[in-house]
């Protein structure tokens, strides 16, 4: 089965960051790489849930900060730095290989500082004296690779998780849970412990997440609300828009009216 090639979205950092540049990836887990800075002294925005992992470098003359963090649960604070520029890696949904001590369930709605050589020897150095998103996304992917050949996974499990969280990505997180024991043969507490091993979440909270992306893709400003739950298969408008507010922290009209502008010229000039 095909899995859909959908990239997580994290609209408060598209609107509130400068120079923000994207490159896309889609290679071993890693959906893709980002640079960015913010203006303002300790620069606040929400992280809204996404089912991913972010790796962040921040960089600050001759120093460097490495933080990673799991999916938020709902619209949670994302701190970054003023003035520092932030390279990072966004790793797609139960496909994030981590170097020990490290743990899926242990980075959920949790932002920890880290030494970022883990990942790599002298990583953090090399990203430093790199200069643009493209070289330190080939420093990263050289150094990943390396960690990706010391790591063995069960294949029976990581197969079992795979077509659970394919079947939800494409249906935006309709699948229901009947159909996937029905389609697989194992029990729903074997189902959900399997899944919670690689994405620290169950499948049930990550086919939420997967439908309020999905939302986040689709509306625009000058969307039809009873369109927007009908389209994202919401029961009605009521539990779309409380769910909204839930994820994203604002009503799906303010929304509308104050982000989704700024995020379009920021598009324009990416």
């Amino acid at each position: 089965m095909k899995e859909n090639n959908i990239m997580p979205l994290q609209p408060y950092q598209m609107m509130t960051a400068k120079d923000m540049k994207i490159m896309k990836e889609n290679y071993k887990g890693i959906s893709h790489f980002y640079q960015n800075s913010f203006i303002e002294s300790s620069e606040e925005i929400n992280a809204v849930p996404d089912g991913c992992i972010d790796l962040v470098f921040s960089f600050d003359d001759n120093k460097v900060n490495t933080s990673i963090g799991g999916t938020v649960l709902k619209a949670k604070p994302w701190i970054f730095e003023h003035k520092k520029e932030c390279f990072g890696v966004r790793f797609t949904p139960g496909n994030n290989i981590l170097p020990n001590p490290l743990s899926v369930d242990m980075l959920v709605n949790k932002d920890i500082e880290i030494d970022g050589d883990i990942f790599g020897e002298n990583l953090e150095e090399k990203l430093m004296e790199a200069g643009s998103l493209e070289e330190r996304a080939h420093i990263f992917i050289g150094a990943y690779d390396e960690l990706l050949m010391k790591y063995k996974q069960d294949d029976m499990k990581k197969g079992i998780e795979r077509y659970v969280r394919k079947r939800i990505i494409n249906t935006s997180g309709m699948v229901s849970i009947q159909d996937i024991m029905a389609e697989t043969g194992y029990s729903e507490a074997y189902i959900r412990r399997i899944f919670k091993q690689y994405n620290g979440i169950s499948p049930k909270q990550f086919a939420k997440f997967v439908r309020f992306q999905t939302l986040l893709r689709e509306i625009k400003s000058d969307s039809s609300i009873e369109n927007l739950a009908m389209e994202c298969n919401y029961y009605d408008e009521s539990h779309m828009i409380k769910e909204f507010k839930n994820y994203a922290g604002m009503t799906v009209d303010k929304y509308m009216k104050t982000v989704i502008p700024k995020i379009v010229r920021k598009r324009e000039n990416i």
